[in-house]
Formats: C-alpha cells, sequence, structure tokens
C-alpha cells in the first residue's frame, strides 16, 4: 500500500498540471505602459489629442490558452494612448489614423526566467490625406523571472503583458521622434 503522503503529492502534481492547460488569458490593463515624465509628448504636438486607433489585428480569438487576442490588444493600445493625451475618441476629428497588427509573439514552453519576445506592425497616417508617417514592426522582449511568479503559467502570463506593454512603449517612444511631435517649425508643417 502507497503512503498516503506520496498519493497526497502525485495529486497535487497532477492538479497543478491540468491547471497550466488552462492558464488565465493576459489582461489588457497590464499591457498598457504608463507615462513617465521623459515619455510624455509635449502640449503643442498635433498628435495630441489627434490619433483613433482605427485597425487592430494579428491576435488570436480570446480563450483560455490565446496569446493575445485583437480586443485585448486594441484595448491596451486605446489606454496607453489615452493615458499620453493622444487618443481622439472621435474617428472623424482625428488629425491622424493609426492600425495595429501583432505580428508575431513568441515565448519559450518551460523554463525558469520566462522570456516572451513581440513583434508588432504600427501604421500611423495623416486622415486627410493617407501620407503615412510611420509604418514600421516594433519589436520588444519582457522576461518574467521566478521571483516574479512562482507558478509557471501566471509567470508566462505576466510575460505576455510585459513584452506588450515594453512594445506599446517603443512605439510610442519612436513616434516622440517623428516630425508630428518634433521641433515647432515641422509640425506645423505636419499639422496644415
Amino acid at each position: 500500500m502507497p503512503n498516503r503522503t506520496v498519493i497526497y503529492a502525485l495529486l497535487a502534481g497532477l492538479s497543478l498540471s491540468l491547471a497550466a492547460c488552462g492558464s488565465p488569458p493576459v489582461r489588457s490593463d497590464r499591457m498598457a505602459p504608463a507615462p513617465t515624465g521623459e515619455t510624455e509628448f509635449v502640449a503643442g504636438s498635433p498628435l495630441r489629442d489627434g490619433v483613433a486607433l482605427t485597425e487592430v489585428g494579428g491576435g488570436e480569438p480570446t480563450t483560455e490558452d490565446s496569446n493575445i487576442g485583437d480586443d485585448q490588444l486594441r484595448q491596451a493600445v486605446e489606454s496607453a494612448l489615452r493615458q499620453y493625451g493622444l487618443l481622439q475618441s472621435d474617428g472623424a476629428a482625428a488629425r491622424f489614423r493609426l492600425s495595429v497588427s501583432l505580428v508575431r509573439l513568441s515565448h519559450p514552453g518551460a523554463g525558469i526566467d520566462l522570456t516572451v519576445n513581440s513583434q508588432v506592425r504600427y501604421t500611423l497616417a495623416r486622415a486627410d490625406n493617407g501620407v503615412v508617417l510611420f509604418n514600421d514592426v516594433v519589436r520588444a522582449s519582457y522576461t518574467a523571472t521566478i521571483g516574479d511568479e512562482f507558478v509557471a503559467f501566471l509567470r508566462l502570463r505576466l510575460a505576455k503583458e510585459g513584452s506588450i506593454r515594453a512594445n506599446i512603449a517603443a512605439f510610442l517612444e519612436r513616434l516622440k521622434s517623428l516630425p508630428a511631435s518634433g521641433p515647432a517649425k515641422q509640425s506645423a508643417k505636419l499639422a496644415q
């Protein structure tokens, strides 16, 4: 007759393994980077209150086992744009249109420290004439350690959320260097 402690340990291990199969979906509120003093857009930038998020794609249908869904990505990008003072909720009044597509989200199947790499294409165009100001794939990664979360499937979720958060932050940082948010002379030219 096997020892009861061994049986309980096996049952506990089995239940943890089954729980890992149905990991909770990522949370969009954890994927939006919060602005800091260094990342804010200047008050005179034509991007302020001028960007409408038009299309979001490339994600998976939102299920427990999916990586990132379109709705989650949309909510994260909209939240970031709102926090940075860029979001224009009235699409007709927006001076710029932004489309976002998740190109790739890769991550390890197992490990102590889990690193997720994300590739997201951002396309920003003027609303009046369709001139594309930014069209590039932004790459970012995030590593969640066992110190962040002991349970592996929760650690993987943290890494996914962190990678998208880092990706959106990298895009916004690159957006600051565009002429549309640069010196006044260039800003006035693009705002016309």
